[in-house]
């Protein structure tokens, strides 16, 4: 108590000045009918604009809440559906393994940090090893191919997107099955290249480039990108400019994918064909 009496009495020529302030306003805006008027204006402008802020931010945290269900849906749907292509392929066969599982699983993730004008660009997701996430685990969003998991933590994880000049992945031309290695050229984000293909391929403005599935990486027919350009200058290979079909600036939630057979085959090929 003493010390709120102190601080009135150091102050009490400013506490005087405001509070006398205050009532003149106040009779002003009482007594003046213009005055007043352009008050209540001025407030309701005022708190009309306090109000749409604060409607603003309510929706922004609202549609991020939306964003992470709908991410958390699409993961659910995405192995429900590795599921069902795993039963239809066990009737098929007319048989039933009971103790079957999906060759791949999909863990969601949120992006927390990223580069994107460096030639060798890293992304950081929040999930990590305690979630499942283990290196060399595939990365891509409901767009396409993101990346390939490098280091990890227990709670995070670093991605080698594509738009890194040491990324490499297998990708296809969707519509005859050519594929080759797609890899960054360090320059435009939104671009990278697919190397390999024979000269003769035909290969058109827009066409689809997809994951060729043969690694143990991504599924068969994940998309890439688009053709943008096609280079035919080289003697023996073309060279195809591919848009990808992620723009990195706009990524927020991706999947992890989990090869559940990736151990197996390369055990298998380890023992048989390893040189």
């Amino acid at each position: 108590m003493k010390e709120i009496i102190k601080l009135i009495l150091k102050y009490h020529f400013t506490i005087i000045f405001i509070l006398l302030e205050i009532v003149s306003f106040s009779l002003i805006i009482r007594h003046n009918e213009y005055q007043r008027a352009i008050f209540s204006e001025s407030a309701s402008i005022l708190f009309g604009n306090i109000s749409a802020i604060a409607t603003d931010v309510k929706n922004y945290f609202r549609l991020k809440e939306t964003n992470e269900s709908l991410a958390n849906e699409n993961i659910l749907l995405k192995n429900r559906l590795e599921q069902y292509e795993l039963s239809r392929d066990t009737i098929v066969q007319g048989t039933f393994m009971q103790d079957s599982i999906p060759v791949y699983e999909y863990i969601g993730a949120k992006l927390v940090n990223a580069t994107f004008n460096r030639t060798k660009n890293y992304l950081t997701l929040d999930r990590g090893l305690k979630n499942g996430i283990r290196k060399e685990m595939g990365v891509c969003s409901p767009d396409g191919i993101v990346g390939l998991v490098q280091d990890l933590s227990g709670q995070f994880a670093i991605v080698i997107p594509l738009i890194n000049v040491d990324s490499r992945i297998s990708a296809k031309i969707k519509k005859n099955s050519y594929y080759g290695s797609l890899q960054w050229d360090g320059v435009d984000y939104r671009y990278s290249y697919l190397n390999d293909i024979p000269y003769h391929v035909e290969v058109n403005e827009g066409d689809t480039i997809v994951t060729s599935g043969l690694s143990k990486i991504f599924p068969e027919g994940i998309t890439v990108g688009y053709v943008e350009s096609v280079d035919k200058e080289t003697a023996n290979f073309l060279k195809i400019k591919v848009r990808l079909a992620v723009d990195f600036k706009r990524l927020d939630y991706v999947y992890v994918i989990l090869n559940n057979k990736k151990n197996e085959q390369t055990g298998l090929e380890a023992i048989n064909y390893h040189e």
